[in-house]
This record gives C-alpha cells, sequence and structure tokens, in this order.
C-alpha cells in the first residue's frame, strides 16, 4: 500500500502488519507471543496479520473464513514457516468448535469488512469470549463499529482500526521521506476528522 521511488525504480512497500502491530501495542502493551489469537476472516488483511504472527510466533493461531476452504489453504501456506512452534488450525465460521475456540482467545482479530454499515450483523457474539480477552476490530468508521461497541457493553478491551490507520500512515511517512513521522500531529489530524478524541 506505499510505494517509494528510489533512482526511478519503484519500490513497494506494506504497513499493515507493523502498523497494527504499533497500535495493538499502544493500547495494551500485550507480548504477543505469549497470547492465543483467533483471526476472523482471511482475505486481504486477515492474510497479511496471520503470516505476520506466523513469523513472529504466539501461543496458538486459530483462522476463521466463511468459505473454510481458503483459510485451510492459508494454514497449509503457513505449515512451513510455523513448523512446529505452536498450534495453528482454522476453523469453520458456524462450526460447533467455534464457541470453545473463542472461549481459548487471547486476542480477537476481527479481519473482515463487517462493520462498515451499521446494519450490519456482528462476526461473532463477543459474550463467548473470556473476560480478560481483547477484541482488535480493523474496521474503523467515523464511530465505534457494532463489533467494539458491543464488546466494550461487556466490559471487554476493544479498539477499532483508526489507530492502525494512524501507525500505517506514519510508517508510509517515514518511507516516504526517511524522517520519523509527526504522529502526534497526525493523531490530532485523525482524530478530529473522525469526530472522536484522541
Amino acid at each position: 500500500n506505499t510505494v517509494r521511488v528510489d533512482n526511478g525504480k519503484l519500490h513497494g512497500f506494506s504497513t499493515d502488519a507493523m502498523g497494527w502491530r504499533a497500535a495493538v501495542q499502544e493500547a495494551w502493551k500485550i507480548d504477543l507471543t505469549k497470547c492465543r489469537i483467533l483471526i476472523i476472516g482471511c482475505g486481504g488483511v486477515g492474510q497479511t496479520l496471520a503470516r505476520h504472527l506466523a513469523k513472529l510466533g504466539c501461543r496458538s493461531l486459530v483462522l476463521v473464513n466463511r468459505e473454510p476452504s481458503k483459510a485451510q489453504k492459508l494454514v497449509e501456506e503457513l505449515g512451513s514457516v510455523v513448523g512446529n512452534r505452536f498450534p495453528l488450525r482454522q476453523v469453520a465460521w458456524q462450526s460447533q468448535d467455534l464457541p470453545s475456540s473463542l472461549w481459548e482467545t487471547d486476542l480477537l482479530i476481527q479481519g473482515t469488512s463487517l462493520g462498515l454499515q451499521a446494519d450490519d450483523p456482528l462476526p461473532v457474539d463477543p459474550s463467548q469470549l473470556p473476560r480478560n480477552a481483547k477484541i482488535y476490530d480493523t474496521v474503523y468508521r467515523r464511530d465505534l463499529t457494532p463489533f467494539v461497541q458491543r464488546a466494550r457493553e461487556l466490559s471487554l478491551q476493544a479498539e477499532d482500526g483508526l489507530g492502525m490507520l494512524l501507525h500505517q500512515g506514519a510508517l508510509s511517512f517515514s518511507i516516504w521521506t526517511g524522517q520519523p513521522a509527526p504522529i502526534e500531529k497526525m493523531r490530532q489530524a485523525l482524530y478530529e476528522a473522525a469526530g472522536r478524541s484522541p
């Protein structure tokens, strides 16, 4: 999502994974390598974060997708990266195994487009998560997504993708300019545009 021109040559970068990781650390300062992580959605952002976590390592990684075959294919692709370092598996969205997988989750990443529209259904029932679980919804909009709102009503810690967007922009700025990003000024402008307080 970021292209830099060096001596007439184009160099491409993706800021998704590191932008997300910076946002998560800013929100919670957690050790991802010790988390049981469940990702909903194996499209663009979900796939990118699954690949990042496969390299980084975590306590376990569960992939959930509407089309189970897509999640299974990703599990197979990541198998050689993960090896025997931690459990990696896929669970069908509507399967009987999903509630127990949710209950064994420390960090849930919502990587589908659900939540862009106010009348979208929730991807899963957040009440099926343990009380200390955290939710990172990669979707952002002017107000909080219904999933984040519902999770917070249940006293779960939940963030939407606005922080990820901020840190992606900061990384892109540094890639383009070679300079540290003015992140606090960027934060102020972004949150003003979204009608929120930083």
